[in-house]
């Protein structure tokens, strides 16, 4: 319990540093996708489940701000969780180039297709513009966000395990004494 409160604390701070902290740091009008880091890393680190929570709500409160179709976000970042998930226990919480990558591949397929339900479906055709102005300096402006995040992260990440393994180790030392 205290690890899912612990996480959607830090939902709400990436979310505040989204709504408040992107606009101060913005550089021509683009704006790093803090949320979008939530979702893979915890995939990664924890799995398939935790990278769903976390999409779900750190989805829900990219769509309370920024998205006029509720509901879509969510349904992306939950996607993104889960396929970050099936990289858990495979590669080590210290190789970065896994979830970055990781990162690169959502936050390019995120921005895709807001392009295509925001733009392309309302015959704004500049598929060129949109990638080269928008899609493709977001992507590349969170990158350097998740790479400065991610120790952060990690660390976070380990010591709400902590706090959960020593409630269970006091658990069993009561119970067999």
């Amino acid at each position: 319990m205290k690890r899912k409160v612990g996480e959607l604390i830090l939902i709400l701070c990436f979310y505040l540093f989204q709504v408040s902290l992107g606009r101060v740091i913005a550089i021509a009008g683009i704006v790093p996708n803090f949320l979008i880091i939530l979702p893979v890393l915890f995939g990664f680190f924890k799995g398939k489940n935790e990278g769903m929570f976390v999409g779900f709500f750190a989805g829900m409160m990219y769509d309370l701000f920024f998205s006029g179709l509720f509901g879509f976000s969510s349904l992306i970042f939950i996607y993104v969780g889960y396929f970050a998930g099936f990289f858990y226990q495979k590669y080590e919480e210290r190789e970065i180039l896994i979830p970055m990558s990781m990162i690169l591949i959502a936050d390019f397929g995120f921005a895709f297709l807001s392009y295509v339900g925001n733009f392309l479906l309302h015959n704004r055709l500049n598929v060129g513009f949109f990638m080269s102005r928008f899609i493709l300096p977001e992507v590349v402006y969170t990158l350097i966000i998740s790479v400065i995040v991610y120790k952060p992260i990690l660390f976070l990440s380990n010591r709400l395990d902590i706090v959960r393994s020593r409630r269970r180790i006091k658990e069993i030392y009561e119970r067999n004494h």
